[in-house]
């Protein structure tokens, strides 16, 4: 029996397969985008980062030029580990590793290594870094984790390092929270220190964010926890011994934050350059007034003495010719009343002390841009800092919680430091001002009692003369 083929099966197949082939289209690139996701997210999280377990990072070297690694190591399914002869280190450099509070691309803040001291009882490693003048707690330290007291007489042995287990004898693993420990810094090498007898050696070396991304790097023992950290900022009695057992030479009470100010001035941004052209303008008309506004610029001690020699003598025409060749606010003054002399006093002593005010005022008015300087300069402090506020909230809105409270106390620092330096303009120029309106307010109280002087010289006790002149005249 023939089966015939009817054309409605047929077409029915037709679709089936279409069907299938627009499903199978769409499938393939859903799941490959789906996996390309998955592979730029595992891309992008690098939680851990690998400092030694079989090879040093790309682009670090050792600074002798030598490799330090040799076969074996913490495990048996180890292939090598990091060797350092006695009374010797290792120095691995070329690295930028950034140790944050709040890692973000590229930063970490945890460690966890091993490391082995066959004989003898000191074993170290220490981390150099670029940051060493701005970090109490990591100066304090030096840096440097330490296993063992040492050999006292070792003129090589650590002095300065925290202490973080009692012994490396045998494999002994180690996790450490380093911003803990040393605060905010970054890596650029790592020394592997041997300083006693017999060799020591160091493995597996991992950097993380979180603690909980060693998941597969080694585990601290419990047998070996780490010591507690001394109170290296804030340290007490209690905390000095501490300081002491973990082998930190304690100076004194005294531990805090320096701070570079050249560093921050100059971070102070755009605002800083009318403050530093106040602070200019301050200090030369200072230095010009202080030069041009004194005593012998308005009332000359050689001048008084020479006038009134010259008056007790009856020399008037001597003391006018003195005060012609002075130039300071008294010989004017004093010029006037001796040469209209035979006018009358009233006049004569209002016109003289016209002549006096009126230089005192320019004497006055010479100063006065200082306290200009002294108003305007915390002005522009405060308006430097708003700018920056500004911009220290700006990256707050861009970055958000990626970089922590650092960019925001940062960005803050240096947008206070135009406030401080226009005080620290204004501060002094106000000294300046009124120290100067001082002087020139003394030398004016000088000038008005000499015109007094001469006054009553040329008029009052004149009169008192002519006076018995006449009565002697009537008696005769």
């Amino acid at each position: 029996m023939k089966h015939r083929f009817s054309p409605s099966g047929a077409a029915r197949i037709m679709q089936a397969a279409f069907v299938l082939t627009l499903l199978s289209l769409l499938m393939i690139p859903g799941s490959t985008l789906r996996a390309q996701e998955t592979n730029a997210t595992a891309k992008q999280e690098q939680p851990r980062f690998e400092l030694f377990s079989t090879k040093i990072p790309s682009g670090a070297h050792w600074s002798e030029g030598k490799s330090f690694v040799q076969d074996g190591g913490y495990s048996p399914e180890a292939d090598n580990y990091i060797y350092v002869g006695a009374d010797q280190h290792a120095e691995l450099t070329g690295l930028s590793i950034p140790i944050r509070e709040h890692p973000g691309e590229g930063e970490y803040r945890y460690i966890t290594f091993v490391w082995v001291k066959w004989g003898g009882t000191q074993i170290g490693l220490r981390f150099l870094t670029k940051d060493e003048g701005t970090n109490a707690k990591g100066r304090a330290f030096d840096y440097t984790y330490t296993a063992g007291p040492g050999e006292p007489d070792n003129p090589k042995r650590i002095q300065k390092g925290l202490s973080v287990v009692d012994r490396a004898q045998g494999w002994v693993v180690v996790t450490r929270d380093m911003w803990k420990d040393f605060g905010d810094f970054t890596i650029t090498g790592v020394q592997f220190l041997c300083p006693e007898r017999r060799d020591a050696g160091f493995d597996e070396i991992f950097l993380a964010k979180r603690e909980s991304d060693f998941q597969s790097a080694p585990e601290v023992l419990p047998s070996e926890a780490a010591k507690p950290i001394p109170d290296v900022l804030n340290p007490g009695s209690s905390a000095q011994s501490e300081l002491r057992s973990a082998g930190v030479p304690v100076e004194s009470p005294e531990q805090g934050v320096r701070i570079d100010w050249g560093a921050q001035i100059r971070a102070g941004g755009f605002m800083m350059i009318p403050l530093y052209l106040l602070a200019v303008v301050a200090i030369a008309i200072t230095l010009q007034r202080l030069k041009f506004s004194g005593a012998a610029a308005i009332a000359p001690q050689a001048l008084i003495d020479s006038v009134n020699a010259a008056l007790e003598t009856g020399d008037f025409d001597r003391a006018e010719a003195v005060c012609r060749n002075d130039t300071s606010t008294l010989a004017r003054a004093l010029e006037y009343l001796l040469k209209h002399r035979a006018a009358g006093r009233e006049a004569v002593s209002q016109t003289a002390g016209d002549i006096a005010a009126r230089d005192i005022r320019t004497h006055l008015s010479k100063i006065y841009p200082i306290s200009i300087i002294s108003s305007l300069a915390p002005l522009l402090g405060l308006l430097g800092t708003v700018v920056g506020m500004i911009e220290a909230f700006g990256l707050v809105a861009l970055y958000g919680d990626e970089g922590g409270a650092s960019i925001l106390s940062d960005s803050i620092s240096k947008a206070l430091i135009t406030t401080a330096a226009g005080l620290i303009i204004a501060v002094p120029t106000v000294a300046a001002y009124y120290l100067l309106k001082n002087r020139i307010m003394g030398q004016a109280s000088r000038v008005e009692a000499e015109l007094e002087h001469v006054v009553t010289v040329l008029y009052l006790e004149q009169s008192k003369e002519n006076v018995s002149t006449a009565g002697d005249s009537h008696a005769v």
